[in-house]
C-alpha cells in the first residue's frame, strides 16, 4: 500500500452533518460577524460567509 492509501483508510468516512454557528472575525481592525457551516462530527468548516459588520 502507498502512504496515501494508508492515510485514507485510517480516517473514518462519513457524511457531513452541517450545523450553523456564528463567530466574530476581525479584518484590518474591523470586527465582522461570520456565519459558519460546521460538520457536527469532525468539526470541519464546510462553508463560511460574512453576515455583517459587528457592533464594536
Amino acid at each position: 500500500m502507498t502512504k496515501r492509501n494508508l492515510e485514507g483508510s485510517a480516517r473514518r468516512l462519513h457524511q457531513h452533518k452541517a450545523v450553523f454557528a456564528h463567530a466574530l472575525r476581525q479584518h484590518a481592525g474591523i470586527p465582522y460577524e461570520v456565519e459558519q457551516k460546521i460538520c457536527s462530527d469532525c468539526r470541519r468548516i464546510l462553508d463560511e460567509r460574512t453576515v455583517r459588520r459587528a457592533v464594536a
